[in-house]
């Protein structure tokens, strides 16, 4: 490494980046903004290269910037690992998130496997419920973020929601289900059949609800209500029923040839996937880290 760069310059670059604002770095930093301003001034001399871009949303990351807190990013963190084994404090250090159910199949494994290759002494607590449950627990500093889809306006109030990918909605059944043929369907012919669909309440249930209401649908009769993923796959693989859920809870199962993706048309319904976290709320590092491969991660489904 360059001899003139200084930890100081990659803490200095990291807060920037992560906050997008010179101001609140500093803040974060207990310094001043033009101290900020100088470090990372010194730093993209020494790199040769912009890394960052002054727009009216604040910082943003060139490619050398993005490639730059890659690094940063992991070297803080096992720096700070380092540190903690050395003083004994390693194995204490807890990140624990809040995990809604579409994304526990697919992209909380893939990224919790990414995290434990750079961070493995660092206990991952993942919590499951509601949207509601997760909330609560959120704003009593209980779990760092909620990774999931996002919520109503209403009830993520006075927190910030990071965008990270679309994903749709599914009508699945067994293979070999009446329904399984490959042809566009109804509502209507969905509906004679039982259908397994989340809890009243949940953010699922309310924008199939929204969903329905918009096509002019009428409200299945033949319903269970659940917000257990297990249930309505074993139950689907047992019965004829139709299980309207996340795209990323079937998935696997669709993969695998034990369920049949139903075609209802162009109506897929289709709601972002992100983190739901407290603005202003300082994390420790390999919570920031953890966001941070979240952000890196591909669309499990695309």
């Amino acid at each position: 490494m360059d001899p003139r760069i200084r930890l100081r310059h990659l803490r200095f670059f990291a807060a920037a980046a992560r906050h997008r604002s010179i101001t609140r770095a500093a803040d974060q930093l207990n310094t001043v903004q033009p101290s900020v301003s100088r470090t990372l001034g010194e730093l993209e001399e020494i790199i040769g290269k912009p890394l960052f871009e002054r727009s009216r949303r604040g910082l943003v990351l060139t490619a050398a910037g993005e490639t730059l807190l890659h690094f940063v990013d992991m070297g803080l963190a096992q720096l700070s690992e380092g540190v903690a084994q050395s003083a004994g404090r390693g194995a204490g250090r807890v990140v624990a998130l809040g995990m809604l159910p579409n994304v526990a199949s697919a992209l909380v494994p893939q990224v919790v496997e990414r995290f434990k290759q750079t961070d493995p002494r660092t206990v991952v607590r993942l919590h499951t419920g509601t949207g509601d449950e997760m909330l609560r627990m959120l704003r009593a500093g209980e779990i760092d973020f909620i990774i999931g889809r996002l919520m109503d306006d209403e009830r993520i109030h006075g927190l910030n929601f990071d965008h990270l990918y679309d994903e749709r909605l599914a009508f699945a059944c067994r293979v070999g289900h009446p329904l399984a043929g490959g042809e566009v369907l109804t509502f209507d012919r969905i509906g004679a059949y039982p259908v397994v669909i989340p809890l009243p309440g949940t953010i699922i249930r309310m924008e199939l609800n929204r969903f329905l209401t918009q096509i002019g649908a009428e409200d299945f009769e033949d319903a269970i209500e659940t917000i257990s993923f297990e249930f309505a796959r074993t139950y689907a693989f047992r019965t004829d029923a139709v299980v309207i859920m996340p795209y990323g809870a079937l998935k696997p199962d669709i993969a695998a040839g034990m369920l049949a993706l139903l075609d209802v048309g162009e109506g897929y319904l289709v709601g972002p996937v992100g983190m739901t976290h407290v603005p202003g709320r300082e994390l420790s590092m390999p919570a920031r880290r953890l966001m941070d491969l979240f952000r890196e991660a591909e669309n499990p489904h695309s």
